[in-house]
């Protein structure tokens, strides 16, 4: 029972990791287990790796708790494959009212992290602007490039800058990916994958899994370097740290408005086709409803265990 749980967690955790605004770090706090998640993470290093050849697979698979992460991981693989069809479906039939359900993800997501800010002071503005700077930098840079075909190089930088956001509760992963440009892209290829596994038409299947192995080692080696780097700036710098990544979040956020033109953010009169203003409006507010209804879960939560502690 207690393994199925943890599978469950797991999936939890990666169904909102393919959410822009939504964080696996965030839903691993409101389940209670982002402590252990991030310690086990921190584990794995190259130093570690050093213990599983001198003393053995047994003992470091107990050190770096080995059965939570596993379970934990191929419960996130369930989430990821489950629901990556129904989310590239939206952005290829629905995308305006994917974006503005993920605009107000993004800014309820924004206003939550600045809540977790302990001391707000005019010191933390320069961390915001340089997270505005680097988000604008990046969306300038990605966002007249083509994507239909991903070099592997690129692939394996998404993953490796993905999986920072993705192991931090506030910052999203596939908001990253969208900043980088490949979003799209990436869930396109899991649902192809998906798709070659139901029909068994094996004859693209090298050049997907290639794809997927380049970009999941990336997501490997970020966890290998910045699991232990996050932990300390946490400990450290925890003001300036969440202050840069909600200026991450802010800069990028033309690459989620609802009215996208060739690639640009445009007004909705100049949209070409139907605007749709008042679902667009309706699915921005469900957005942040929804964010702002797992953060009361999770204070809930936390103030139940305090008391049962108590």
């Amino acid at each position: 029972m207690k393994t199925f749980k943890t599978i469950i967690k797991g999936v939890l955790i990666g169904t909102a990791d393919l959410v822009p605004g939504v964080s696996g770090g965030t839903i691993a706090l409101i389940l209670g287990i982002y402590n252990k998640l991030i310690t086990s993470l921190s584990r794995i290093s190259f130093k570690s790796l050093g213990k599983l050849k001198n003393d053995g697979i047994n003992s470091f698979w107990s050190h770096i708790n080995g059965n939570f992460l596993f379970l934990i991981l191929a419960g996130a693989f369930i989430g990821i494959f489950s629901f990556t069809y129904l989310v590239d479906w939206l952005i290829k039939n629905h995308s305006i009212f994917l974006w503005a359900f993920f605009s107000g993800l993004v800014l309820s997501s924004s206003h939550m992290i600045f809540k977790r800010i302990k001391n707000p002071n005019y010191n933390l503005i320069l961390f915001f602007i340089f997270g505005i700077t680097i988000s604008f930098l990046i969306g300038q840079t990605t966002e007249n490039n083509d994507y239909s075909d991903l070099s592997y190089i690129y692939l394996f930088f998404s993953g490796f800058i993905a999986i920072i956001a993705m192991i931090l509760p506030g910052i999203s992963g596939a908001y990253i990916l969208i900043l980088l440009g490949t979003y799209s892209e990436i869930i396109s290829t899991i649902k192809n994958l998906i798709i070659i596994l139901i029909e068994r038409e094996f004859t693209s299947i090298k050049l997907i899994i290639s794809e997927l192995m380049v970009f999941g080692s990336g997501i490997i080696c970020g966890l290998l370097i910045f699991s232990k780097l996050v932990k300390w700036l946490l400990s450290n710098y925890f003001d300036k740290t969440l202050s840069f990544m909600l200026g991450l979040m802010i800069g990028g956020m033309n690459r989620i408005w609802p009215w996208q033109q060739n690639g640009e953010a445009v007004s909705p009169n100049a949209y070409i086709g139907n605007s749709n203003i008042l679902l667009v409006v309706f699915f921005f507010v469900l957005g942040g409803l929804f964010l702002i209804g797992l953060n009361f879960l999770e204070k809930n939560l936390t103030n139940e265990k305090k008391k049962n502690f108590k």
